[in-house]
């Protein structure tokens, strides 16, 4: 080769400095454990990029040559890779289904940005090395293009800066509403409502064109004298001033009973960018929206769930965010207007607002996204928190033995649609196992386990679960009969082995339903009475070894005719253990992530006093180190309100049920370490972190001023900071988390840690 001397020299020392970084990170922080093949292949790859880097800075003679051997090695990594990438989003998208499916989207994303950053490099250093002939004006179409997609790589958050009003210092607006806002003498009518109000405020002049503004939400009366939720916009050129104002007013209209305040503190018109960019352009529980003269406070658009609008991938339907500029204008003009005004974020004002409220005895308490700060992590706090959800779940049960599957708080809506018997187990599990009323739970317990086993559908001496029961059912599913007799057999010591039958029929259910590998088939087609082949279904495969493991730990210890033989589960636990622990996740994406195995941790655990499996246990604590680098701290740089939950940094809001589930995980791996002897901190820190997130979000009587009366709310959760539904899993493994995760932090009595046997 001859032309190196006519070859660019700094914008490819510029480019392959870049490459070099970018992979030298990627190598680094993006596999979990050290030294795995992708972070040796990229360094390797990285360290190319560097060294070609030095030699066009240098102008060395043999540049040429090492950027050609740059240009191979990153399309034979391009090609690695993508092959891997590949095979795991396949992987990926068969064993966990709709979930699974969009996070194949994610990898094929990846492949997409990775082909981006090096194709376009690679075949400009062949051209210019004398592999294809190039043009001059092919070899500045190249950099062009080089460079355009290295710019595209970097993405520019450019956030609407507010304007600021007021101060926003929260203890001197504090002492500004407790000195100037008086509550109303007498004691609340128990007929009136709650100060639930869908509809917007009108003001007298745009809140962007006036010094303060204050929104104020209480129990007034209609023309008919009738007690009902009461908006005013009141409007001054000081807070005091404007608050002493208010007060009269509230002297004259309000009737006994919570005072809801809003302080606008800034504004900020909405521009259009681009529609994902513009439906994230609000702040979920933090901001209002304005249209000219008519507003809608923060705690409103939170309970018309106008912050949970965009689905981008429906095949996850569970991951919703985002504004809809049609629905926040319908709703500014009045709730669930039928018009269709326009879909651009154009004209919209966004408000960001100090929140407080004036309890029924005058106490102003300060709210940030609906909740005053804390609580601590201590043991009373943990206590408290846990009591609240226990009262809501033994509150929460039907007369059929359901339980109040998905309540909205503040409306006061009740569904059972979608009614899930995995999550009634798991309901019924997590009572057995922390309720403090034992007497209730016992109640609570028996009658939901009899209406799991209401569900029942035999066949031959099997019993598989089925929802609903009036439905014919052509196939019976694994997760739910795993879960049910997860609860039946961790309820026995409490409601006592009236249910032992029941046990023995889904036992051999489980049992029937695993395949010769270990494996687990997803469902049982009740014509032919036989497993229907296919992959693992998600959570369901952790929950039948859990299941399988408890059995095996019953029948090793009473001889009853009704279960199966001791020698038949111990296999079927064995089997299943060194599937999941060898077979279930080798595949490139290990080394990156995992999915939810939450129930395989629970299950470990379960089983180190009888059934020890080494392969098993490193599955969990391996799956729970890297879990455990997901919950976000002070160092992630996100939203205060976010510390201790999971989530895509800012991007998206933390869920309840997630960051609980997480912390089952990270107690059951923290039980598992010490158990072995091994280091349990990754597991404790992550837990420091992630129950006072929890607690957090638990609904209290300061923030429930616009709860129903007609269900109880007070202890429950609900799905995250955006959406105020309630469900009763997101309720259950909140309990459980704080339950078990309290213990390995010591805040809780008792142990979860088994004892050693002798």
């Amino acid at each position: 080769m001859s032309l190196p001397q006519e070859l660019p020299r700094w914008s490819v020392a510029a480019l392959s400095s870049l490459v070099s970084a970018i992979l030298l990170w990627a190598a680094w922080m993006l596999p979990w454990r050290d030294w795995t093949a992708f972070a040796v292949v990229t360094m390797t790859v990285a360290a190319i990029h560097g060294v070609t880097a030095l030699a066009f800075a240098a102008g060395l003679g043999v540049r040429g040559k090492l950027w050609r051997v740059q240009a191979l090695a990153a399309l034979s990594f391009q090609a690695w890779l993508t092959w891997n990438l590949v095979r795991s989003a396949v992987y990926v998208a068969e064993v966990y289904g709709s979930m699974g499916q969009g996070i194949a989207i994610g990898l094929v994303a990846v492949i997409a940005v990775l082909a981006l950053l090096m194709v376009p490099t690679s075949v400009w250093a062949l051209a210019a090395t004398g592999g294809v002939r190039a043009t001059r004006q092919g070899k500045v179409a190249a950099a062009a293009g080089t460079l355009l997609v290295t710019c595209g790589l970097v993405r520019a958050d450019a956030a609407a800066q507010f304007t600021p009003l007021v101060t926003e210092d929260r203890a001197a607006l504090t002492a500004m509403v407790t000195r100037a806002v008086h509550p109303i003498a007498g004691e609340p009518d128990p007929a009136s409502p709650s100060l639930m109000s869908k509809q917007a405020v009108t003001c007298d002049t745009p809140v962007s064109d006036v010094g303060v503004t204050v929104i104020a939400t209480f129990i007034g009366r209609n023309v008919a004298g009738t007690p009902e939720a009461t908006t005013r916009c009141m409007q001054g050129p000081d807070v005091p001033g404007t608050l002493a104002a208010l007060d009269d007013v509230l002297a004259q209209e309000a009737r006994p009973g919570p005072i809801k305040l809003d302080i606008v503190t800034g504004v900020s018109a909405l521009t259009p960018v681009l529609p994902v960019a513009d439906a994230l352009s609000m702040r979920p529980g933090l901001d209002g929206v304005c249209e000219g003269t008519r507003c809608l406070m923060p705690w409103q658009l939170f309970a018309i769930e106008a912050f949970t609008e965009m689905m981008p991938f429906p095949t996850v339907p569970d991951f919703r965010f985002g504004i809809d500029p049609v629905k926040l204008r319908a709703a500014l003009v009045w709730p669930d207007s039928p018009l269709r005004p326009s879909a651009s974020v154009e004209g919209l004002v966004r408000v960001s607002t100090a929140s407080f409220v004036v309890d029924a005895q005058g106490v102003t308490h300060a709210l940030r996204r609906l909740r005053v700060d804390g609580p601590d992590l201590t043991a009373d706090a943990v206590a408290d928190t846990m009591a609240a959800a226990e009262a809501y779940i033994l509150d929460a049960q039907l007369p059929d033995g359901r339980f109040k599957y998905k309540l909205h708080p503040m409306t006061g809506q009740l569904t059972q649609h979608g009614f899930s018997l995995a999550r009634q187990a798991g309901t019924s599990l997590v009572i057995c196992e922390l309720a403090r009323d034992r007497p209730r739970a016992k109640q609570v317990a028996t009658r939901a386990i009899e209406m799991l086993i209401s569900t029942g559908l035999r066949s031959g001496d099997l019993m598989g679960l089925a929802y609903p029961v009036a439905k014919e059912h052509k196939h019976v599913r694994l997760g739910n009969t795993a879960l049910a007799s997860i609860a039946l057999l961790s309820c026995r010591d409490l409601v006592g082995d009236t249910f032992d039958a029941e046990i023995g029929a889904m036992g051999r259910f489980l049992l029937a339903m695993q395949r010769a590998d270990g494996g687990f088939n997803p469902k049982f087609s009740v014509e032919d009475g036989a497993p229907v082949p296919g992959a693992d279904p998600l959570f369901a495969v952790g929950q039948a070894v859990y299941a399988l493991s408890l059995l095996e730990r019953l029948v090793a210890t009473e001889d009853l005719p009704e279960l199966p033989a001791v020698e038949v589960v111990n296999e079927a636990v064995e089997r299943s253990m060194n599937y999941t622990a060898n077979e279930f996740w080798q595949f490139f994406g290990r080394d990156f992530f995992w999915v939810e195995e939450n129930w395989h941790c629970l299950a470990a655990r379960a089983s180190l006093q009888h059934h020890r499996h080494d392969g098993y246990e490193r599955f969990c604590l391996e799956y729970a180190t890297f879990k455990a680098r997901l919950v976000l701290d002070e160092d992630s740089e996100v939203d205060r309100d976010y510390v201790g939950g999971v989530s895509i940094g800012n991007l998206t809001t933390p869920q309840t049920t997630a960051t609980s589930g997480l912390s089952e995980a990270m107690a059951a791996a923290g039980a598992i370490a010490r158990f072995r002897g091994e280091d349990s901190a990754v597991f404790e820190r992550a837990l420091t972190l992630t129950l006072p997130f929890v607690m957090h979000n638990q609904w209290r009587a300061e923030s429930c001023f616009a709860c129903t009366s007609e269900h109880t709310v007070l202890g429950a959760f609900s799905e995250h900071m955006a959406s105020p539904q309630i469900r009763i899993d997101y309720v259950q493994h909140a309990l459980a988390s704080l339950g078990h995760g309290g213990r390995i932090l010591g805040l809780v009595d008792g142990s979860s840690v088994p004892a050693a046997r002798q």
